[in-house]
């Protein structure tokens, strides 16, 4: 058995981070398979993947309005619009880099984190009736955007009850194709406790600033705020971004991490802290949710941060924090034992309405090569069963 992992770039985005979790999901259930992530963008042209994700960063901060029109222009659009069909030029070249690919792999499972592979991927299985591998959608954030090919590949692995419902009534495709797993994250984050104080004897609560992997969410003017010092400690997640690193180094109630790879060790700190302060990436929210930590949200990219955030706000899963006094809502949230009670009833929902194992689905994916019959999990109160569908 032999896996390709069709990620976009080489940078450890959300994406990639699902790619590995996984690949490493596959690995602890089937030793002997091949697995192997390909960051897509950079196998078809290392150039162009470097000048991709470098301008993307860049064209964010310096014209946010102008990307979230890029985004639902393109991003959100089933139809071809000007912009769509001039992009669809490119992906001849894609998909002659992704034939060879195949040529050369032989994969018996091609599985994609990330939509632009997706719809590449649609593309070559459309033109080629004899496809033999078995293609498997996994989504990172909380909805479904325009790009991802649907109709064209095999299998979904969704992140709510409302995408599969989505793929049923807008793209026709059979229930038994969609898994509703969540965004999958590593079991790591799977042993949440009940939200309670974890304040050290000084009283002063543990925030956890999570600013994605370059760092953009940093909230350095509360922070470094007298009253802030008083009542609080930091722990910031500065991802690559050395600059803030060491900026924030040496400060009494702040400390600052580069990017974290080990596991372990971010559970731990997720472990340690009263709530987060983040962006809404699909993932981290994700790993968050499961950890069960009050998140609480400043900021967010435009597109699909923006989206996620909708989402999480209609199922009140996040608070919001104003730019006039954040510390105060934190303060008057956290000491709410009526409000805490209230926010894991909501968050236990959620996560309830996750009706299937990331695990038990990955598993039954994977032997769809070898037998007739899908073998479908699901989540009930008597833990995991399943069901045939011929």
């Amino acid at each position: 058995m032999k896996i390709i992992l069709l990620s976009m770039f080489s940078v450890p985005t959300g994406h990639v981070k699902v790619a590995e979790v996984m690949q490493q999901k596959i690995k602890d259930k089937h030793p002997d398979a091949e697995v192997k992530i390909v960051d897509f963008l950079s196998f078809s042209n290392q150039w162009l993947e470097n000048a991709v994700s470098g301008f993307y960063l860049k064209w964010i901060k310096a014209f946010p309005e102008s990307y979230k029109r890029f985004y639902a222009q393109l991003m959100m659009s089933e139809e071809y619009t000007g912009m769509l069909k001039s992009f669809s030029v490119f992906s001849i070249y894609f998909e002659m880099k992704l034939k060879k690919l195949l040529e050369e792999e032989s994969p018996s499972h091609i599985i994609c984190t990330h939509s632009f592979p997706s719809r590449i991927l649609g593309k070559l299985k459309k033109k080629s009736p004899s496809f033999v591998p078995k293609t498997v959608n996994v989504y990172t954030d909380f909805f479904i955007n325009g790009v991802w090919d649907k109709k064209n590949i095999d299998y979904h692995m969704v992140p709510s009850s409302e995408a599969k419902d989505e793929l049923i009534g807008q793209y026709s495709i059979s229930s038994d194709r969609i898994f509703n797993t969540g965004v999958p994250v590593s079991n790591i984050y799977k042993d949440g406790k009940p939200v309670k104080s974890k304040t050290a004897v000084s009283g002063r609560k543990h925030l956890l600033v999570a600013g994605g992997n370059n760092g953009l969410c940093v909230l350095n003017e509360f922070m470094m705020n007298p009253s802030g010092t008083e009542h609080f400690k930091y722990t910031v997640l500065c991802g690559h971004n050395r600059e803030l690193f060491d900026q924030l180094s040496g400060i009494p109630n702040i400390i600052p991490l580069m990017y974290i790879e080990d596991r372990e060790e971010l559970n731990a700190i997720y472990d340690s802290v009263d709530a987060i302060i983040t962006k809404p990436g699909g993932v981290t929210i994700t790993e968050v949710l499961n950890k069960r930590i009050p998140i609480f949200i400043h900021d967010y990219l435009p597109g699909q941060e923006e989206v996620n955030l909708e989402f999480l706000k209609e199922k009140k899963l996040v608070y919001l924090l104003n730019s006039e006094d954040p510390l105060e809502i934190i303060t008057n949230v956290l000491k709410d034992k009526r409000e805490m009670n209230d926010y894991l009833v909501r968050l236990q929902q959620y996560l309830s309405s996750i009706s299937t194992c990331v695990d038990e689905s990955l598993s039954t994916l994977l032997k769809v090569n070898q037998e007739d019959a899908l073998v479908k999990p699901s989540l009930n109160n008597a833990g995991v069963t399943k069901t045939i569908f011929n």
